[in-house]
């Protein structure tokens, strides 16, 4: 018997600075009515290897910049599926330009992932009151293919609202579930 959403992410959710129950399995719902997923996670965590058990062993990375957690969860599911980030840009520098889409930064990376190819992104990270979530969001509209779809973590808070509104809904993404501080976008196809 398949192990549903609900059993894999049972243990893990509601645990503090954790997605509930509800929103990991909104998303791993669409992840797993995907054959052959190409799945990006910004943030690594204790939902790692869940995220890597929902996707059936398809191709699954996660983007991280805290060197303590890639090394803690690289040791669980293997270095090989984190790619370490370094986020640029803090919120306000954005902020100071009006919040103009075309003046993000896109994330460093030695070896982008950002190439329209992935069917679903869960963006989970930078951690909330550091950077901003602008530039994973961002970097998520590069990434996911036509049609895709792009999760966003913690939308309740002021910035992550601006971040849909400016970088996702005014680019055409199309809001099709929210679940609590989650909401799923559908990327133009």
């Amino acid at each position: 018997m398949a192990l549903t959403p609900e059993d894999i992410f049972a243990e893990i959710g509601g645990q503090p600075n954790s997605c509930t129950l509800r929103e990991y399995c909104a998303f791993a719902e669409r992840v797993q009515n995907i054959a052959s997923c190409r799945l990006l996670v910004f943030g690594v965590g204790r939902d790692s290897t869940a995220w890597r058990r929902i996707n059936h062993g398809n191709p699954t990375l996660f983007l991280e910049n805290n060197e303590e957690w890639i090394d803690r969860i690289g040791e669980e599911i293997g270095n090989e599926h984190i790619l370490a980030v370094t986020y640029q840009q803090p919120f306000e520098n954005w902020e100071r330009t009006d919040f103009a889409a075309d003046q993000v930064t896109l994330p460093a990376l030695e070896s982008s992932p950002f190439n329209g190819e992935w069917d679903c992104v869960f963006v989970d990270a930078p951690w909330g009151p550091t950077f901003g979530r602008h530039q994973s969001t961002y970097a998520a509209t590069k990434s996911v293919k036509p049609g895709g779809f792009v999760g966003l973590h913690d939308c309740e808070r002021e910035r992550e609202q601006i971040v849909c509104k400016i970088l996702l809904e005014e680019n055409g993404f199309k809001l099709v579930t929210e679940v609590e501080r989650l909401r799923i976008y559908q990327s133009p196809s």
